[in-house]
């Protein structure tokens, strides 16, 4: 089965963690407690994709949202591990 896009709901979803980013940091996506202190919390990840979806003014499908949140979670990934690099970890 064919994977599901919505063009216009990732690049708002990837525009509204940018955002995140900016007022909130880096932290505002990671869990507060756990073994792992760099956890990504889906929860966060899950709301910037939601504001995402409300900013486009319709309701895209479950596949796009999805697709969306795989999206903006492996752009953390990559943000937390260029800040783990940095300080040395």
């Amino acid at each position: 089965m064919a994977e599901v896009i919505d063009i216009t709901l990732h690049r708002t979803a990837i525009d509204v963690m940018e955002e995140l980013l900016d007022k909130r940091g880096l932290a505002f996506f990671l869990k507060r407690a756990g073994s792992l202190p760099f956890a990504i919390d889906d929860k966060r990840v899950a709301v910037a994709v939601e504001l995402a979806a409300r900013r486009s003014g319709r309701r895209p499908v479950p596949e796009a949202r999805e697709s969306s949140h795989r999206a903006v979670r492996r752009r953390l990934i990559s943000l937390v591990a260029e800040a783990m690099v940095h300080v040395g970890f």
